[in-house]
């Protein structure tokens, strides 16, 4: 398996730490809660409408509107066909 070493500035590793604790935290909080409590807490915390935005610029209004599929792949499985795809194991 190949090993991919990323070089971060203390800042960003700081950054890094932070998420990654916060993630830890937030995974031994879900696995104490029951299926269904589990689902709830994740609905509460879902982006309540369609994400979009409008923005000017140089006088012309741009909008933009995010539409994601259900039937599009998962970021893992796009990480693992792209690294499939450029690196020989």
């Amino acid at each position: 398996m190949a090993t991919i070493i990323l070089e971060l500035t203390e800042k960003e590793a700081k950054i890094y730490d932070e998420a990654m604790k916060k993630a830890d935290e937030t995974a031994v909080f879900l696995a104490g809660l029951s299926h269904a409590d589990r689902l709830d807490w994740l609905k509460k915390r879902q982006y309540p409408r369609p994400i979009s935005f409008e923005r000017e610029i140089g006088g012309t209004v741009y909008t933009v509107n995010a539409h994601f599929s259900e039937d599009a792949e998962t970021a893992d499985e796009k990480v693992n066909r792209i690294l499939s795809r450029n690196i020989a194991l």
